[in-house]
């Protein structure tokens, strides 16, 4: 069965469900997945998402090599080494990054008891398709970060965009849902991106580049998965 977590409320009701035996796969498109996938295929050796600031800054203390990236509101945040743009983190290799964001890195933590977490993008479908049909779990969990307490239009886009390329035919109501809109969204993403919420919010500080580097499909073989507490490449 493919099910899909529409929105925050949704995914808080997945963390009293017993997820052991469920395959997990987390998109926040615009931007925090998106961030992850691009900086692992430039060569961040793992990033470490966390759910505050202050968690955050408390790694870095215990580990001072680390970088600290993450967002509120979109903006980064102060006194940090990076924000949360895709193209930030292609000059880092080698280096572990430490992230917060609104809401990626918090949905990231309340599935992290699945079986396994994937983090998704458009950028990485095709690939993460495939990773998923090889693994063959009977229960896959699509996870939609969303803005806030709202849904978001580019997670859902992108979880439709899975859910079309999965080869399971048993699928719960959202994930028929997001299939067909994805298939509506498919001729024209970058249009769909930047008429969400998130990517208006974005265009609006200057970072419209963001949304054109996110709505990118299928263009990296970088997979993202949970490893204890860090995102790393699969391999």
């Amino acid at each position: 069965m493919i099910d899909v977590a529409l929105c925050p409320s949704e995914i808080r009701r997945f963390e009293s469900i017993d997820l052991s035996g469920t395959t997990a796969v987390v998109f926040d498109v615009l931007r925090a997945t998106s961030t992850m996938i691009t900086g692992l295929e430039y060569g961040v050796e793992q990033f470490f998402p966390v759910e505050t600031i202050d968690a955050a800054r408390a790694l870095k203390i215990k580990d001072s090599s680390l970088l600290l990236a993450g967002e509120r509101g979109g903006l980064p945040l102060e006194g940090f080494d990076l924000g949360n743009s895709p193209g930030e983190f292609k000059e880092i290799r080698g280096k572990s990054v430490v992230l917060t964001t609104t809401n990626g890195t918090v949905a990231l933590h309340r599935v992290r008891r699945a079986k396994r977490v994937y983090v998704g993008a458009l950028l990485n479908l095709d690939s993460l398709a495939q990773a998923l049909d090889s693994e063959g779990s009977t229960s896959v969990l699509i996870v939609c970060a969303g803005t806030g307490e709202d849904f978001a239009l580019e997670d859902a886009v992108a979880a439709g965009g899975l859910v079309n390329r999965l080869s399971r035919n048993s699928m719960s109501d959202a994930a028929v849902l997001v299939k067909s809109l994805y298939r509506e969204a498919s001729a024209d993403l970058l249009s769909y991106l930047r008429q969400s919420r998130n990517g208006r919010s974005l265009a609006g500080i200057g970072k419209a580049q963001d949304v054109e580097e996110c709505a990118r499909l299928s263009v990296s073989q970088t997979v993202g998965v949970m490893k204890g507490d860090a995102v790393v490449k699969l391999t």
